[in-house]
């Protein structure tokens, strides 16, 4: 989601506040550990960014943390409970750096 949110134009408020709002999150959501309300917030930010932007990018990103919520929901859980289940923690993909 970080890297969605990267890859934005940031040229209107979804992109340049709610899609980086929404990949922190999911930052949360990937380490094991308390989650808080990090679930329901996404949820609500998606929400917010739906419809709203100047292209498409912001809803396919949306559409991609709705399937990811929904598909990860048992490793959500079992990170929320302070459990991983992956066997190899290296990432499948690099991910940019935040941009300054």
């Amino acid at each position: 989601m970080r890297y969605l949110a990267l890859e934005s134009a940031g040229q209107c408020g979804p992109c340049l506040n709610g899609l980086p709002r929404i990949g922190a999150a999911f930052q949360t959501l990937a380490a094991p550990g308390p989650q808080g309300g990090t679930r329901e917030d996404i949820a609500r930010r998606a929400g917010f960014v739906e419809g709203r932007g100047a292209c498409h990018h912001p809803d396919g990103t949306v559409r991609l943390v709705r399937s990811a919520l929904t598909t990860f929901a048992a490793e959500l859980d079992a990170h929320a409970a302070g459990h991983c289940t992956a066997t190899d923690h290296s990432p499948l993909l690099p991910v940019p750096a935040n941009r300054n």
